[in-house]
C-alpha cells in the first residue's frame, strides 16, 4: 500500500512544474490584459515575461528538472498560437535560450543577484530574437534604438520588478516541490 502511495505521490510531483508553469503563461495574458492602458502607449511597451521568471528559476533551482526543455517548446508553442498566430517565433527561441541557461548554469552562482542577471540576459535575448525576426519578415518597421528604448528597457524594468517581488516565494515553492520529490 505505501508503494502505490508513494507512486500517486511522485506521479502528482510530475505535473506541478508545467502547471506553474501554464500559471505563468497565463499569468502573463492576464497582467497584458489588465494593465493594457498602462502597459502599451505609443511612448513605450512594457512586455511581461512571467513564463521565462519560473523557467529560469527552475532550472536553477531544481536542476534535474529534465523535462525543461520540453516544457519551453510547450509554453513556446502556446506563445506562437496565442500571441502571434505564426508557429516558430517562440517555438524555436525559448527552448533554445533554455538549453543555453541550463548548460551554463553549472558556472553561474546561486545568488539572487545572478539570477536576476541571468533574467536580464535571457530577457534580452528572447526580445531581441522576437524583435529580428519580426523586422526580417516585415512584422515591424521599428528602429534598432525605438526598440531598445521603447521596448526592450521598459520590458526588463518590469520584469526585474517581478523578480524582485517572485524571487523567494517561487524559490520556496520550487524548494518545497524539491523537498517532497
Amino acid at each position: 500500500m505505501k508503494v502505490s502511495n508513494m507512486g500517486t505521490f511522485r506521479l502528482k510531483h510530475r505535473y506541478l512544474i508545467p502547471i506553474y508553469l501554464l500559471v505563468a503563461f497565463y499569468l502573463d495574458g492576464a497582467i497584458s490584459s489588465l494593465g493594457e492602458q498602462w502597459l502599451y502607449t505609443p511612448d513605450h511597451t512594457l512586455i511581461s515575461r512571467l513564463p521565462m521568471l519560473m523557467f529560469i528559476m527552475v532550472a536553477f533551482v531544481l536542476p534535474e528538472e529534465t523535462n525543461l526543455s520540453w516544457y519551453a517548446v510547450g509554453i513556446g508553442l502556446l506563445y506562437d498560437l496565442y500571441y502571434t498566430g505564426m508557429i516558430g517565433m517562440y517555438l524555436f527561441v525559448l527552448p533554445l535560450i533554455i538549453y543555453i541557461v541550463r548548460y551554463l548554469k553549472q558556472y553561474i552562482p546561486d545568488s539572487p543577484f545572478f539570477i536576476g542577471l541571468v533574467d536580464v540576459i535571457c530577457l534580452t535575448l528572447l526580445e531581441a530574437s522576437i524583435y529580428i525576426m519580426n523586422r526580417l519578415v516585415n512584422l515591424t518597421s521599428m528602429t534598432p534604438v525605438d526598440f531598445i528604448s521603447n521596448v526592450l528597457a521598459p520590458t526588463i524594468a518590469l520584469n526585474l520588478v517581478f523578480f524582485i517581488f517572485l524571487y523567494l516565494p517561487l524559490k520556496k515553492l520550487l524548494l518545497k516541490l524539491k523537498s517532497e520529490r
